[in-house]
């Protein structure tokens, strides 16, 4: 079934969402790498360096990491600016509309395609049940 505006639960793609992003954080953490990556001043995440280990789980979520920054960096600015914005800083949706130069209907229209770019990208679009 082709994936339409008209048959995506966005409510449940925008869970998946956040715990892809505290899934993300995690295995940053459990790699190495602080919970919160860096942006460096082009806009992109900076790529991951980590600490030497042996462990082949640890390796296996480095691994993880590398895969998840490199999605993010392919996604358009704007949108990697305000998923990070909202699901690793953390930041409420008025804070991050201050930062950039949207009207907040301008802003939801915008967060909402990022959102669905990403879920897409990462095959975790919810599907309505009809």
């Amino acid at each position: 079934m082709l994936i339409t505006k008209n048959n995506i639960d966005y409510i449940k793609t925008v869970q998946k969402v956040k715990n892809f992003f505290e899934e993300f954080k995690q295995l940053r953490y459990v790699s190495g790498l602080t919970l919160k990556p860096q942006l460096s001043s082009d806009g992109f995440l900076e790529e991951p360096v980590f600490p030497v280990r042996d462990d082949e789980k640890i390796m296996s979520e480095a691994r993880l990491v590398k895969e998840y920054t490199k999605v993010l960096n392919q996604m358009d600015k704007l949108y990697r600016n305000i998923l990070v914005s909202c699901y690793i800083e953390r930041k409420k949706n008025v804070a991050v509309m201050l930062e950039l130069p949207y009207e907040i209907a301008q802003f939801k229209r915008i967060k909402k395609r990022a959102v669905l770019a990403l879920a897409t990208e990462m095959g975790i679009v919810v599907r309505k049940n009809n």
